[in-house]
Order: structure tokens, then C-alpha cells, then sequence
């Protein structure tokens, strides 16, 4: 696999959850992201150890805005990547996630969604470990991996394009918007079993209620390399 990944954010999240997503996915081996921040006027005020490539949005897009340009971005610069991951900024995962992740069999008109909602929980067969279909609901955006015959896909969908004149709902729900547009081209989402992440957000920066907790998750400690 050849990897391109993003991490969208927010000023507010610099001291805060980013940090710790960043630290996780270095461990986890996506260790150089690209920072997508929306309403960050100076980059130079985006100061950290980390020396990431930084693109910045102002005034603020919001959030469906940063997450949509930031994956078709991605797939401008990196053009041959084979696959593509786009994380928010508040999770954490497991060591060697990458590793793993390579060596599972991409699904065929499908994308990875690696945050396990409690209700696709529900739906994992017993003692099974690996892939499975969601329930198709789009039930967090937190950290999605899709081919580049996705994105192509995804862009391509009325649907996804259209998404910013609903005012009420445009410019959130990411997770919905994806679900569907792919839902709408044949495609489907898939979840795994445990999940591969865990939401750590409490406030939500898009003003959503608190996000459920991934109740298969088996720890920020844990190596991916472990899963069977």
C-alpha cells in the first residue's frame, strides 16, 4: 500500500486532543500527517515540535468544508497513493495500526470506517474477528480509509457534491454524507471487530452531543499485530 492521510483540526483542539491523536498515530506508523486546520489565519501560529505540512483555512470553511478539500487535496499531491486515511482529531488507536491494516484484504467497492459504533458492535458475529459490513448509517468519521477508486467514487456522487446546500446539516454529519453518496454509487462501509479506534472527544467542536465510546476497543496499549 501506498499511503496518503490527513488529520482535520481546529485552533482549539492545538493544546488539547490533537496532541494525543498525533502521538498515537506515530505510533501506530502514520507518523507524518498532514494538518488541515479550519480558521487558523497566520500558520505560523500552528507552532509545534512536530514540523507536519500544514494547510490552512480562513475565514473558517467548517467542518464538511476541511474534510472534503482535505481528502481531495490529498489526492492532488499524491495522485499514485493507493489508499487514503482521513482522521479527525480526537481518538486514539493501537500500536503498528498501519501494519495491520496492510495486511488485511481491502474490501471491493467498499471503504474501511475504523471506529466500531456500539450499534455496528451489535452486529458482529460471535468469536468473529476481522471486517464486516456496518449497518450502513455512517456512524463516525473519526479515522476512514478509502482506495483511490473511492475517492474518485465519492467525488463523483451528486449526492457528496451537493451536501453544502442543506443548511441545516452541510456543513456536519460527515459520516452521513459518505455513507450515502457511496451507498448511492453500489458501495459499502465496513467495520471491524475489535474496533480500531477509540473517540476520545467529550466536546464536540461541530456542537454534537457526546460521541459513544467503542466498547470493543482493547486499549491505547495494544498491538494491532496481536489481532486474530
Amino acid at each position: 500500500m501506498k499511503w496518503a492521510y490527513g488529520i482535520t483540526t481546529v485552533p482549539s483542539r492545538f493544546n488539547d486532543l490533537l496532541p494525543q491523536t498525533v502521538e498515537s498515530l506515530k505510533a501506530a506508523g502514520f507518523d507524518k500527517p498532514r494538518i488541515f486546520v479550519d480558521g487558523l489565519l497566520n500558520p505560523k501560529d500552528f507552532a509545534t515540535e512536530w514540523n507536519f505540512e500544514i494547510t490552512t483555512r480562513f475565514p473558517s470553511i467548517r467542518t464538511f468544508g476541511n474534510w472534503a478539500l482535505g481528502l481531495y487535496e490529498l489526492s492532488i499531491r499524491d495522485p499514485n497513493a493507493t489508499h487514503y486515511a482521513m482522521f479527525q482529531d480526537d481518538f486514539i488507536t493501537y500500536k503498528n495500526l498501519r501494519q495491520y491494516l496492510e495486511s488485511c484484504e481491502y474490501p471491493e467497492k467498499g471503504y474501511w470506517n475504523l471506529y466500531t459504533f456500539p450499534s455496528n458492535q451489535t452486529l458482529c458475529p460471535k468469536d468473529y474477528v476481522g471486517w464486516y459490513p456496518s449497518n450502513q448509517r455512517g456512524l463516525g468519521a473519526v479515522a476512514l480509509v478509502f482506495s483511490r477508486q473511492a475517492v474518485m467514487t465519492l467525488f463523483m456522487q451528486p449526492h457528496f457534491i451537493e451536501r453544502p446546500l442543506d443548511a441545516l446539516r452541510g456543513w456536519r454529519s460527515i459520516d452521513g454524507g459518505i455513507v450515502t453518496a457511496l451507498k448511492q454509487a453500489g458501495w459499502r462501509e465496513y467495520v471491524h471487530n475489535p474496533s480500531l479506534v477509540q473517540h476520545m472527544g467529550v466536546t464536540s467542536s461541530m456542537g454534537n452531543g457526546i460521541q459513544q465510546q467503542a466498547t470493543s476497543f482493547r486499549g491505547a496499549d495494544y498491538d494491532a499485530l496481536r489481532i486474530k
